[in-house]
Order: C-alpha cells, then sequence, then structure tokens
C-alpha cells in the first residue's frame, strides 16, 4: 500500500487531492486536519506506508507546514513533503495555488521519483474503481458506471450516462461495505476531471487566496458551461451562474488595475474563454460605472452576459474570431461556421429562457456583434444598439485589442486610438472616453 499523508482542514480540497492523487498516481490519502494529529500518525506502524507528505502551509492560526518539517527533520524521517501556499520552506518544493492540480501531481510525482513517461504508460483495467462516496457528490455521471459482482466477478451497469443518482441507493450500498463503483478505462479522465470540477463548484470563495479563487472561477465557468449545454436549465446550473456572476464581480473589485488581474489571470494558466470574459467584465463594469445610468444591477447584467455570451462557442479559435473577414479566413466546415455566425441568436434565446436572468441581458448578447437579430458580425456598427450592449460592444473589442499587445507592455492610449477609428460615432465616443480613467 502506497500511503499520502494529507494534512488539511477543508473538506472540499481534501476530496479533490483524494480522487486526483488515486488517479494519477495511484495514491491512498490519509487526512489530518492539523500537524500535532499527523505527528501522532507519524507514531503508529502504518506510518512506514507513507511515501509522502502534503501539508497545508498555514491551517487557521498553526504553522502546519513548519511544525511538521521540523518533526519530520528531527525524527530523521526520509519521507518527501509538499508546502501546499506561500511562505518560504527551501528545500521543499512549494505549491502556491492549493487548486493548481496538474502542477501539485507533477510535484508529487518528482518527489516520489515517477516520470512522466511512467505516468502516461501506466496500465490501467478496463474498468477503472473510483471510491463510492465520491458519488454523494454529483447528481448524474457523465459516463456509464458499473458495480462488481462479487460471486461472479463481472461488472453490471449501475447507472447510465446522464441519468439521476439514486443517493438512498448509494448510502446502503455503502452501509453494506461497497467500496466502489467503476466506469471503462476510456471514461476514466473524462469523469474524474468533471468529479473534480463538482468539487470544485462547492468550495467557499471567501476561503481560499486570489489565484485560488481565479482557478475557481474558471474551473466554475467550464462545469457551468458543460452543465448547461447537456443537461440544460435546472437549480444547479441557476446556482452555479449566480457563483461564478459574484465572482466576475468580486475579481473585478479586488483588482483596482488591470495589470494585476492580466498577471493573476496569467500565471494561473486560466483558459482563453475566461480570459477573455473577466476582462470584458471589468471593462464594461469601468464604463458602467462612469455613465449616468450606470448601477450595481446594470455591472450584475453585464456580467451575466459576458458569463454566456459565448457559450456555445467550442473552442479558443471560434472564439476570437470577431468579423466576417476573420471567419471567412478561419477555415472552419460550413457546420462551424454555422455555429459561430448565429452563436450570438442561440445563446441570447437560451438567456430568455433563463430564470432571475437580469432584465435584458438576452438583448446585450444577441447584439454582442453589433447585429439586432445576434446573427453575423457588423462591420460599421450603425445599427441604434441598446446603450449597454454598446457597453459590451466596446468592452470586447478593448480585450481582443488588449489580448494582442505584450502582456508586460500593455498600451491603453493605442488601444484607445483604435477603437475611437473603429466606433466613431458620438455615441460610441462617449463611451470611450470613460476609458481614459481606466487604471492599467
Amino acid at each position: 500500500m502506497n500511503l499520502t499523508l494529507l494534512v488539511e482542514n477543508n473538506p472540499e480540497i481534501v476530496n479533490f487531492y483524494k480522487l486526483n492523487l488515486l488517479t494519477w498516481l495511484d495514491l491512498e490519502t490519509v487526512v489530518k486536519k492539523k500537524s500535532f494529529e499527523a505527528l501522532e500518525f507519524l507514531t503508529t506502524p502504518l506510518a512506514k506506508e507513507i511515501k509522502l507528505i502534503i501539508v497545508r502551509a498555514k491551517i487557521e492560526n498553526e504553522q502546519s507546514a513548519k511544525i511538521l518539517i521540523e518533526r519530520v527533520d528531527q525524527l530523521k524521517l526520509k519521507i518527501p513533503i509538499i508546502v501546499i501556499g506561500g511562505g518560504d520552506y527551501a528545500p521543499y518544493p512549494q505549491v502556491s495555488n492549493s487548486l493548481d492540480i496538474k502542477n501539485l501531481i507533477k510535484t508529487s510525482a518528482a518527489a516520489l521519483k515517477i516520470t512522466a513517461k511512467e505516468m502516461s504508460t501506466k496500465v490501467v483495467p478496463d474498468f477503472f474503481p473510483i471510491p463510492i462516496t465520491f458519488f454523494q457528490m454529483i447528481k448524474k455521471p457523465v459516463c456509464e458506471v458499473y458495480g462488481l459482482e462479487a460471486q461472479t466477478g463481472s461488472y453490471k451497469l449501475e447507472f447510465s450516462h446522464g441519468q439521476d443518482l439514486d443517493q438512498a441507493t448509494i448510502k446502503t450500498l455503502i452501509s453494506l461495505g461497497i467500496k466502489n463503483f467503476y466506469v471503462k478505462k476510456l471514461n476514466r479522465l473524462e469523469f474524474v476531471n468533471n468529479l473534480t470540477s463538482e468539487i470544485v463548484s462547492k468550495l467557499e470563495l471567501e476561503d481560499l487566496s486570489e489565484d485560488e479563487k481565479i482557478t475557481a472561477t474558471n474551473q466554475n465557468i467550464e462545469l457551468l458551461t458543460n452543465k448547461v449545454l447537456s443537461i440544460g436549465i435546472n437549480e444547479d446550473t441557476i446556482r452555479l451562474a449566480k457563483k461564478n456572476i459574484e465572482s466576475l464581480r468580486k475579481n473585478v473589485k479586488m483588482n483596482p488595475g488591470l495589470s494585476k488581474l492580466l498577471d493573476q489571470l496569467y500565471r494561473n494558466k486560466t483558459s482563453y474563454l475566461f480570459l477573455h470574459t473577466q476582462i470584458i467584465s471589468f471593462v464594461a463594469i469601468h464604463i458602467i460605472k462612469n455613465m449616468e445610468w450606470g448601477s450595481p444591477e446594470q455591472e450584475e447584467k453585464i456580467c451575466f452576459a459576458a458569463l454566456f455570451h459565448d457559450i456555445y462557442l467550442e473552442n479558443d479559435q471560434q472564439a476570437k474570431v470577431h468579423s466576417s473577414n476573420e471567419l471567412r479566413q478561419a477555415g472552419f466546415t460550413d457546420e462551424k461556421k454555422n455555429l459561430v455566425e448565429r452563436h450570438a441568436q442561440m445563446a441570447s434565446e437560451l438567456v430568455a429562457k433563463f430564470p432571475r436572468a437580469p432584465l435584458g441581458a438576452d438583448q446585450i448578447i444577441r447584439q454582442h456583434h453589433g447585429q439586432l437579430n445576434g446573427i453575423g458580425f457588423s462591420e460599421h456598427h450603425g445599427a441604434v444598439l441598446s446603450p449597454p450592449a454598446m457597453v459590451f460592444v466596446l468592452a470586447e473589442e478593448f480585450t481582443k485589442l488588449l489580448l494582442k499587445q505584450n502582456q508586460e507592455n500593455v498600451d491603453k492610449f493605442e488601444i484607445i486610438r483604435e477603437l475611437k477609428e473603429r466606433f466613431p460615432t458620438s455615441r460610441f465616443s462617449k463611451m470611450i472616453e470613460k476609458l481614459d480613467t481606466l487604471l492599467v
């Protein structure tokens, strides 16, 4: 048995690590909430099975990593230690962002001297075991789920793809001592990635660092997109949408300057779609705050529109298309070209059905490429767009131009100059003037 000793008091992060350490490195996890509990465990016979220690730098008021490192050194235990969080713990490796699972797995593998080749060539059983307790965290599986017949050793289908999980049945099976359900090996990464996102979505953002909030919001938006497109609008997706909108606004408030926000987004390797969404929210909120008709309700509306405006687009290449000419040059199939041309209309129709969506959010989305009907791209923006839609159009164009610049040398005034050339009408000019005071 290969064990990891994890010192962490957040139950969602515990589950996050347990699932991924098991999936990627075949490590079972022993969890302790405080360093003194971990030190007690290290005196037990089972401690000889510990191959790795992962400890949060600080837990509440306790210097957990410092205490644990000093004691492990005193006992002369040859166990690799990884510290989660900030501070100086050299020579022990650190993962500053607890939700950066790729970095954690990479760092853990290095500590255990497991190579990337060994990980990629690992033999995986045809039916991959997932601890049954993880199924209490999800409502619908993204693939077929199987149980193991103890007498015959065969696998039987327990839950179909997208079927509601019967939590009473799962609870009964746990009480009977059933340890695992199983997914086919070709589905295991899709299942684990989805379950990982579900776990992250349950985190309270107030308990996270600024970097962790960025990572969590990125994952939550990807999860929302997958859920809305696969199962539609329900209480779960409504809750997640509200949480994401609040997070987008809080990320803006935490970063009065655009450069700091950009640095966080790039440092945490967020997806292009999230980067795009968050910067649009930042710029649009700045304009709205300086308009006579601006209000917190308008800010919420613009963040809602930013969250859903590209929901039907499938990849970054599609999201980077902002004109008919760019679409012609993209080399898409007719089907994908039609998707890009109509995505604003499709997203607005979706939002129009969304319970408690801010009034007018569907109109912003429909007009966000300058066309009143949401189909195609306007070259001149001569149509009579609503004022919030105009703000969104400007914020999206600002974001497009910004992301083309060198991250280290953002030239706000060059962007403003280009905006004035592209949007010369007086209605747009009044809004572009508000960007003079945007902090970079």
